[in-house]
């Protein structure tokens, strides 16, 4: 129950800030990428070792993006 209040609450103070962003653009932006880390952080509790693996390939992939600027 604690973890549910405490999701809510997660969630009304980022759609108060989504809301209070310079553009509307910007605060569907923010609400995705929170989405996107939330989705990453349950792929670690349900399958560890894939998730892992996963996260691990993606951070690769943008250093070596970054390095070739």
């Amino acid at each position: 129950m604690f973890l549910t209040a405490l999701a809510l609450t997660f969630l009304l103070f980022a759609i108060i800030a989504a809301f209070k962003m310079d553009s509307p653009l910007k605060g569907i932006l923010f609400i995705i990428t929170l989405a996107a880390v939330a989705g990453v952080l349950y792929l670690f509790i349900l399958f560890p070792g894939y998730s892992g693996l996963a996260v691990s390939l993606i951070l690769a992939a943008f250093i070596f993006r970054q390095n070739k600027r």
